[in-house]
């Protein structure tokens, strides 16, 4: 009898009680700091220098400059002789002000010649410019949602993991789990399911199953890349040269929630490192933001992969099996030999793709939290640690292990097309009245793809989790094509690739576009096999995995006997019930969900919170503290008077900047803080509902940055994505 609603709510709120209780015995497991996670816009202005209340003057002068405008108009155009010859001078179009002896040309609406300063002929280029620069890149992401959409791109979690019940279901438990499960290895070799609230030890059945199957078929773990289509033709312009093939090994995966778990975690890894999302922690940049800081000249090729850096197999007081690893990203330039694509000797450590590898592998265990698809390439590989162990230790497993599985889903095609991304850009440039520099656009890209794989671990016996011996860095993928960087200059801001000729067919659209734009993908080199991949170390050997250790960092029992560990949807809104969780770990846990940067909340019933080990709490800790840091200096900055709303600077989003800029070499009005005026609130915040908005700006993690025109003041607000607009920041133009 299945229970009711209510029931399985209250059997939720137990079992997120019983995570919340694992949280509080790791912390007293032993020693660590515990940071404050919950400064918000307003906690920043709390600990600035503190200002008195505003005086009644300085009351009487907000008022002053709240009323006068911000930019002085000279008297003699306000009247007299000056204004009554107005009417027979030769005026801008666009100003309206007297025109000089250096004056541009350029059509109007009405296709009528119009006389311009060459300060105004440059703000209409430049309106014009990212006019038609919006509407290009408003085309081409019309062309790729169609494309997720046709060919099966994106990431649906409902759709695609697994239930532990059905696969517990085929093993004949006596009780169905319905939540998260672990393996228990008893005395005479055989192995059990039972339920568990660490999320460290919890399995997917299916995944484990499924791991099974290609270890004891292949000796391996299950292998995925993207690959070039080979169409067996030389030349770079036939209409399939820009697609990509699923490579499945063995082929059967083709459908599995196994094979769409490899496919949608490398396809997102490119998108995240094309720049194509937001990146999932604060203050991260993609690989396409990088490389527009390598050079603006620059061209490179290179491949990434994710990797696996350590893996375990601990064992609990209890005998509980607990799959341990560490997981990363890795890249390689590459470089066009006389086979093919081949890798460098060396890649230097402030290449693009390195730089980006790097801080996703810093970042890794936070990104996992946040981003639902790679939370479940972790899983697979846990399940492929645990395959790897049960077969080569000779455990006793039924022939049901292998059959958990259900059947494969018809894949809707084969073949994707590659990704790619660009960015326009112009800086323009107004001295005395010419416009001066290149006049040329550039539009820098990214071109090509990665790909992922499995590769192998030799774990015959476990470990104690006391032990920290690292089994070696094996990879977990090999990628079968690269990565482009490329910058060309005087492309035009029409759409040079024809993306929106949605008409012709998708391969031969893409492909036709790339050729045109000379931005065609080598082929790699047919030799350059996913199985032999090159530069990282894959012999385990030497590593001696078979001695038990005695001692565990796990304080009680990993096994749940009295409740089903299904923590549901009940997380989530536990995050906002004081009772469910303590300050330090709701601030946490509120701060690594948080719903700007992450997914997971998407997993409904599915969902499983993070591991409640002491070292894994203190390094999302430490990662969080480091996103805390980001987020105080992008307000510092932008309630100083050094912020450019024109050129924010690095430590805001790099899609803040515009990419046509204008550079006018004349003194602009200047601005005074007056952080008296900071206080008047009551004043201030009513007026800014009908004030011009100078700058507004919403970041990664949803703080929300606005600069407003209030007579000749200039206001500044930060709002996070959870609290009230605050004011930190008043300027004033001189007087």
């Amino acid at each position: 009898m299945a229970p009711t609603a209510a029931a399985a709510s209250a059997e939720e709120d137990a079992a997120v009680r019983q995570y919340s209780k694992r949280l509080e015995e790791a912390k007293l497991a032993g020693t660590a700091e515990f940071l404050s996670y919950a400064r918000r816009a307003e906690d920043l202005i709390k600990t600035q220098d503190k200002v008195a209340s505003a005086s009644p003057e300085v009351h009487s002068e907000l008022m002053q400059d709240m009323a006068r405008t911000s930019t002085k108009i000279p008297k003699a155009m306000l009247g007299g002789p000056w204004a009554r010859h107005m009417h027979n001078l030769d005026l801008c179009q666009h100003c309206r002000l007297p025109l000089g002896g250096l004056v541009y040309t350029s059509e109007d609406d009405s296709n009528r010649r119009a006389l311009l300063h060459g300060e105004c002929m440059a703000q209409r280029m430049l309106t014009d410019l990212r006019t038609k620069e919006a509407d290009r890149k408003h085309e081409e992401k019309k062309v790729k949602v169609s494309r997720r959409s046709e060919f099966d791109i994106g990431w649906k979690p409902k759709d695609v993991i697994p239930e532990n019940a059905k696969a517990a279901v085929k093993l004949a438990c006596d009780k169905i789990p319905q939540g998260m499960v672990c393996l228990v290895a008893e005395a005479d070799s055989t192995i059990r399911v039972a339920p568990t609230f660490e999320p460290a030890a919890a399995v997917n059945l299916e995944y484990l199953s499924t791991a099974l199957q290609v270890r004891m078929s292949e000796g391996t773990e299950p292998l995925f890349s993207l690959d070039p289509v080979d169409n067996g033709k030389e030349t770079e312009d036939e209409a399939d040269a820009s697609m990509q093939v699923k490579r499945f090994e063995p082929e059967w995966l083709a459908g599995t929630a196994v094979g769409e778990v490899l496919f949608q975690a490398d396809y997102h890894l490119k998108e995240l490192s094309f720049g194509e999302y937001e990146q999932p922690v604060v203050g991260m940049k993609s690989c396409f933001d990088l490389s527009e800081r390598d050079s603006e000249d620059s061209d490179w090729s290179a491949r990434e992969w994710f990797v696996v850096r350590k893996a375990e197999m601990h064992i609990s007081n209890d005998q509980v099996l607990v799959p341990y690893l560490k997981m990363g990203v890795e890249a390689r330039e590459q470089i066009m030999g006389k086979d093919g694509l081949e890798d460098v000797a060396t890649t230097r450590a402030d290449h693009p793709l390195v730089m980006y590898a790097d801080a996703f592998t810093h970042n890794f265990d936070l990104i996992c939290e946040r981003k639902s698809v790679v939370s479940q390439l972790r899983e697979v590989a846990k399940a492929s640690i645990l395959a790897k162990f049960l077969l080569e230790s000779g455990k006793a497993l039924e022939e049901s292990w292998f059959n958990l599985a259900g059947e494969p889903t018809p894949m809707c095609c084969l073949e994707v097309p590659q990704l790619w991304n660009d960015r326009a850009f112009l800086k323009m440039q107004v001295k005395d009245g010419i416009i001066d520099g290149d006049k040329a656009l550039k539009v820098h890209g990214l071109y090509g793809g990665v790909d992922f794989g499995i590769d192998r671990f030799r774990l015959s016996q476990p470990s104690r989790v006391a032990t920290s011996v690292v089994a070696g860095r094996a990879v977990l993928g090999k990628p079968a094509s690269s990565l482009m960087a490329t910058t060309r200059t005087g492309l035009s801001m029409a759409p040079a690739r024809q993306f929106a000729r949605l008409s012709a067919p998708l391969s031969a659209t893409m492909s036709m576009a790339a050729s045109r734009a000379g931005l065609g993908v080598p082929r790699v080199a047919a030799g350059l096999s996913m199985t032999t991949p090159q530069g990282v170390d894959l012999n385990l050997d030497k590593f001696n995995l078979s001695a038990a250790v005695e001692g565990s960092q796990w304080g009680c029992s990993l096994q749940a006997k009295d409740y089903d560990a299904k923590v549901g949807s009940s997380f989530f809104a536990g995050l906002s019930e004081p009772s469910l969780f303590s300050q330090e770990d709701r601030a946490l846990l509120k701060r690594v969900f948080n719903p700007h940067l992450s997914d997971r909340a998407d997993e409904g019933e599915l969902f499983q919170p993070p591991p409640s080990s002491l070292s894994y709490l203190q390094k999302l800790r430490q990662l969080v503290k480091a996103e805390e840091t980001v987020r105080q200096q992008r307000k510092e900055l932008f309630f100083s008077d050094k912020f450019n709303i024109d050129a924010p600077g690095p430590v805001f989003p790099t899609s803040w900047s515009p990419s046509v800029a204008l550079s006018v070499a004349q003194k602009v009005p200047e601005m005074s803080a007056r952080p008296e005026y900071v206080t008047e609130t009551e004043v201030l915040m009513p007026a800014l509902k009908s004030a011009t908005s100078l700058f507004d700006k919403t970041a990664e993690d949803g703080t929300r940055f606005r600069a407003y025109r209030v007579g000749a003041l200039e206001v500044r607000t930060a709002q996070d994505h959870d609290g009230q607009e605050v004011v930190g920041m008043v300027l004033s133009t001189s007087q």
